[in-house]
């Protein structure tokens, strides 16, 4: 690029002086769509995609890293190798530190999503089409809402979204969270088809009502969301061998746990994290695959074993799955008694060669072996429990399953998250929980969290 001569570059700011000085104050934004641009069938379209690429990112996209691998960090399934980082490792988490946007990425996607479908229902003609884009952004919402109510305190503030006319944000619980999820998956289901391409959503917003149903102890309620009848007197359960899996592109949004854990050795998967923990490593489960050998993390002085299965950038992320699905109703025989069918849902996965094929787990053509009953209350929720660790690990819901065995099992938290001496000095904080940014204390009806409880 050749350099202005002193005389053009005079030149060229007489020009601009005779311009209208109302232009030099406008500002181009071509990686933005304001809200003129999306009153249009297309316009609508582009909120949309913009709305599934926030969630993409909220749940595991590269930038500050996903919502995956907070719970990861947060519960048992990382250890930090990153300098400055250990904070939520160590269960004493600082928003001002980073990594610390979880709670910025949780609002993208909460508030885009509700963008999203306001723009559709108004500017995209009414089609078949247009109720299956909308029912996916309801069951998304569905998810985020879990996660959110899973992952951070109670008495988070939720934006009103009335871009015409903003409000003070509503303080929620997780309780309300989860309830909010119910909503959000019953819309999905009302708008949605029940046959074709519909049907993938359907399962996915069974599965997003049914854990919040869950996670607020109606376990009968979530066992029959997801079991036939549950969408309808004729409708199937949703099928073991089915996955809904987030999609990530090496060029555009790189999947968070090849950048972060492959790629570079920041974080890394832990092995009975502070005594609690359970041993993603040393078991050697075929559905956790790391590495045998260890290399220097990021801060030069932990060693960090590699994640298999995350080949490049692109490589897609499970959220939620058939397995889900056999999970919740196993725990619903277990709470009731029924412990032959408790025994048989949690061995219906392991048997299932499509599962194992989607799951890219070696050996595909051989089952895990079945499990058999330990013999006792609290062997079986340890089994339970180790089950869902290993079949959802990295798939954001650890964190969620270690509050639930506090909170609905009782189970002290000394028994249940990684405690003790943290392995790089000190000792464990108590968090059980993140907090919303610290931006939010901007908001006048947040005044930090109503409480950290489980």
């Amino acid at each position: 690029m050749r350099r202005r001569t002193p005389l053009l570059a005079a030149a060229a700011l007489l020009t601009l002086g005779a311009c209208n000085r109302e232009q030099l104050l406008e500002v181009d934004t071509p990686d933005q769509i304001r809200p003129e641009d999306a009153a249009s069938p297309n316009g609508a379209a582009a909120v949309r995609a913009g709305a599934l690429r926030d969630f993409a990112q909220f749940y595991a996209g590269t930038t500050n890293v996903g919502v995956n691998v907070y719970v990861g960090l947060l519960g048992d399934e990382l250890i930090n190798a990153r300098p400055g980082a250990d904070h939520i490792d160590v269960r004493a988490f600082n928003e001002n530190t980073f990594p610390a946007a979880a709670w910025n990425k949780f609002s993208d996607s909460y508030t885009q999503a509700i963008r999203a479908v306001r723009s559709l229902n108004q500017f995209a003609p009414a089609s078949a089409a247009r109720s299956r884009d909308i029912g996916q952004l309801y069951a998304l919402q569905g998810i985020t809402l879990n996660i959110g109510g899973e992952l951070f305190c109670n008495g988070v503030p939720l934006a009103s979204v009335n871009d015409a006319a903003p409000e003070a944000a509503t303080l929620v619980t997780s309780q309300q969270l989860y309830q909010r999820a119910i909503a959000q998956a019953d819309s999905a289901l009302g708008v949605l088809g029940a046959t074709g391409a519909d049907l993938n959503f359907r399962y996915l917003a069974r599965v997003a009502k049914a854990r919040a149903q869950l996670n607020l102890g109606q376990f009968d309620a979530a066992a029959t969301t997801v079991s036939a009848g549950g969408d309808g007197a004729a409708s199937a359960a949703v099928p073991t061998s089915w996955q809904y899996a987030v999609e990530y592109s090496q060029t555009t949004l790189v999947n968070t746990i090849f950048d972060w854990m492959v790629n570079t050795a920041n974080f890394g998967p832990s092995d009975r994290e502070g005594g609690n923990g359970l041993d993603f490593r040393s078991a050697r489960d075929p559905r956790v695959q790391t590495t045998t050998t260890s290399r220097l993390g990021q801060d030069g002085s932990t060693q960090v074993f590699t994640v298999l299965g995350y080949v490049n950038g692109s490589a897609p992320t499970t959220l939620v799955s058939g397995v889900t699905a056999r999970m919740i109703e196993a725990e619903a025989a277990l709470r009731r008694g029924d412990m032959a069918l408790w025994l048989s849902k949690l061995n219906e996965p392991r048997a299932d060669g499509a599962v194992r094929t989607l799951r890219n787990i070696p050996g595909a053509a051989d089952a895990l072996p079945p499990l058999t009953d330990p013999g006792s209350a609290d062997g079986r929720i340890n089994l339970l429990f180790r089950e869902r660790a290993f079949w959802f690990y990295l798939n954001a819901t650890r964190v969620g399953d270690l509050r639930r065995l506090q909170r609905q099992y009782n189970r002290p938290a000394t028994a249940v998250w990684p405690t003790g001496a943290y392995f790089k000095g000190g000792t464990y904080g108590t968090d059980v929980t993140l907090t919303p940014s610290f931006a939010e204390f901007n908001n006048t009806a947040y005044k930090g969290c109503t409480d950290r409880n489980p």
